[in-house]
């Protein structure tokens, strides 16, 4: 994937994208193409970060004249705090994916790029299984909500998804004890057991045909999450449209430019 510094090494730079781990980025491959195809002369690179050191690794980083920074997983809700200037979606979503430096601001592009990858999408029902609690989890439900759809959530976690269902006034009844998906037309992933390679207990059997399984994760081969929906021959996505929704919504914020989408997901397929 892509190269990373630590953050303690990061090199002088423009842009940049935040996580522990993020060496799977394509964030760098996909910015710099459409920096190079509008002629812009920045370097955005991929920066890793632990828990905990968010504001520090900010800090250093514009002092080396970053501008902007995307934030993924698990930084989200920290990038939040360290901001001082915070949009409404990203307060109500209690997570930030994109920062401006200078005046310390934040947005979250996350939940409207996941719509916009929804769009070629029409099922019969909007009904939608969301798999996680965390700060991805909640902006992903909040963009389903704001579309329409009737939301299902399950966790591992039950005290986190009960949590989470309470704060988006999701019914008790909608929480699923198990990773079933019956009765639904969207399966979202939005936890980071991709990213480790980790099987999930979905009941794959109970799903229905025509559903999509969407996974906010992406790797040089399809996930094991997409895999095992494949195989009981379900629709499947991964995050790679998602990142360029996201993406170029970030770009515009930073630079007020809407940047060439297809150059963006080109570079990254």
């Amino acid at each position: 994937m892509s190269d990373f510094y630590p953050w303690s090494e990061a090199p002088e730079a423009d842009f940049g994208v935040i996580g522990d781990p993020v060496g799977h980025s394509l964030s760098p491959r996909m910015h710099t193409a459409a920096f190079e195809a509008l002629s812009l002369p920045y370097r955005y690179v991929a920066i890793q970060v632990p828990t905990g050191k968010v504001a520090t690794a900010l800090a250093r980083l514009e002092s080396l004249g970053y501008r902007g920074i995307n934030v993924t997983v698990p930084h989200k809700e920290e990038a939040l705090a360290w901001a001082s200037q915070v949009e409404s979606l990203a307060r109500r979503v209690r997570a930030a994916n994109t920062l401006r430096l200078a005046d310390k601001s934040c947005i979250n592009t996350d939940a409207p790029g996941f719509i916009d990858t929804l769009k070629a999408f029409d099922p019969p029902r909007r009904t939608a299984l969301v798999l996680g609690a965390g700060g991805s989890a909640r902006a992903i439900a909040v963009a389903l909500l704001t579309a329409g759809y009737n939301l299902y959530l399950y966790n591992r976690t039950p005290a986190k998804v009960e949590a989470l269902a309470s704060e988006l006034k999701i019914p008790a009844y909608q929480i699923r004890e198990t990773a079933d998906p019956s009765g639904v037309s969207l399966i979202v992933n939005t936890t980071s057991a991709s990213l480790k390679n980790d099987e999930l207990p979905i009941q794959w059997e109970r799903a229905e045909k025509g559903a999509l399984a969407y996974d906010l994760m992406y790797g040089k081969e399809p996930t094991p999450f997409l895999q095992s929906a494949a195989q009981r021959g379900l629709a499947t996505m991964d995050g790679r449209a998602m990142l360029v929704a996201q993406g170029a919504r970030a770009f515009k914020w930073w630079l007020g430019i809407d940047p060439p989408r297809d150059v963006m997901l080109e570079a990254i397929l």
